[in-house]
């Protein structure tokens, strides 16, 4: 449990301030993007025999990477409006996916 804490006020903070773009900047964007990576790969290496929704937590991290990788592309690609749909939907969805996951671990504790 101690793990799971760590790991989601951390996250949830990162999550609410990426979507807060406008407020933050593009240069925070980047920067928490990028935290939030490492926290989720340290999470992963260190609770991955201990996932209790293993295709949940897989999809969470996939959402995250279509995210990113799709920031990026956004960087370097302007005025495409389905890559913009599709950062702005796995994005949704991985504060989604956190949010269930973890209300389940939390609550089958």
């Amino acid at each position: 449990m101690k793990k799971n804490l760590m790991f989601v006020i951390p996250m949830i903070a990162v999550a609410v301030l990426l979507f807060l773009l406008r407020a933050t900047g593009m240069t925070a964007h980047i920067g928490l993007s990028v935290v939030g990576l490492v926290l989720l790969v340290a999470y992963a290496v260190t609770t991955k025999k201990s996932w209790k929704l293993p295709a949940l937590e897989i999809l969470q991290r996939v959402c995250y990477a279509v995210a990113l990788i799709t920031g990026v592309v956004l960087m370097n690609v302007h005025g495409v409006a389905a890559i913009a749909v599709v950062h702005r939907v796995s994005a949704v969805l991985f504060a989604l996916l956190l949010i269930v996951t973890e209300a389940h671990k939390a609550i089958k504790k």
